[in-house]
């Protein structure tokens, strides 16, 4: 009875489309496993990316508030009466913002992100890079509007004395002569502290810079924050 079974066209038909669907079943199911590792470690490898342009955010952002901070106390000699071709010459400076988030968007693009256990990371890395670096960017613009307005006001105003000589070494310019600063004489400088629309815009840069150190300050602690809660993610 066995044997007949056995060799009956009917059974081995169903026995072997059994065991093509159990084999199937049994590769997708291998397959799904493997991708979850793989998604897993490109979660991993991804985050530890985030983990290092988080950390050359950091410096970018100390950096960019001494620089940003040096020119509010340079402006504010300047209101003071402290006028000078070095106060002067950094109120007429901009500063762009370059923050780096091209690891991010590739946890987002690879569909990474939705393997990350810690929602509040993922929470944080959506305030971050989304909201910091958009307010960063729109100050950062409001910035050079600002100062694009200055520059145009001094050049109709204001005319310059003279520059720094070009130094070339090795065919490369040198720096350290500061080849970018702009000369007034003092009467210029004298009429420019005088001037009520050169202060008012001053205090306008001012208050844009002081914004724009505020974001900076912000995105800096979300910034530790977020490098602490993926250190977590990937010790766990």
């Amino acid at each position: 009875m066995k044997k007949a079974l056995l060799i009956n066209p009917a059974f081995r038909y169903i026995f072997e489309v059994f065991i093509i669907v159990f084999s199937v079943s049994i590769s997708f199911y291998i397959q799904d496993i493997l991708n979850e590792r793989e998604k897993i470690e490109l979660k991993n490898e991804s985050l530890r990316g985030v983990l290092a342009d988080l950390n050359e955010d950091l410096e970018g952002f100390t950096d960019a508030s001494e620089h940003l901070l040096n020119r509010i106390k340079l402006g504010d000699e300047f209101l003071s009466g402290q006028v000078s071709n070095k106060s002067i010459n950094n109120i007429l400076l901009t500063y762009g913002f370059l923050g780096i988030d091209s690891n991010y968007k590739s946890l987002v693009s690879t569909g990474a992100i939705e393997y990350i256990n810690n929602k509040s990371l993922v929470k944080e890395l959506t305030s971050y890079y989304e909201i910091d670096y958009s307010l960063l960017n729109d100050i950062s613009g409001q910035y050079k509007h600002f100062y694009y307005g200055m520059f145009e006001f001094m050049l109709a105003n204001y005319p310059t004395e003279s520059m720094n000589k070009l130094i070339l070494t090795d065919n490369k310019i040198d720096f350290t002569n500061k080849p970018l600063e702009l000369q007034y004489d003092k009467q210029s400088l004298l009429k420019l502290y005088k001037d009520s629309e050169f202060r008012s815009r001053v205090y306008s840069l001012k208050r844009i810079v002081i914004v724009y150190i505020g974001f900076y300050q912000q995105a800096f602690d979300r910034n530790k924050k977020l490098s602490s809660l993926i250190e977590n993610e990937l010790n766990n």
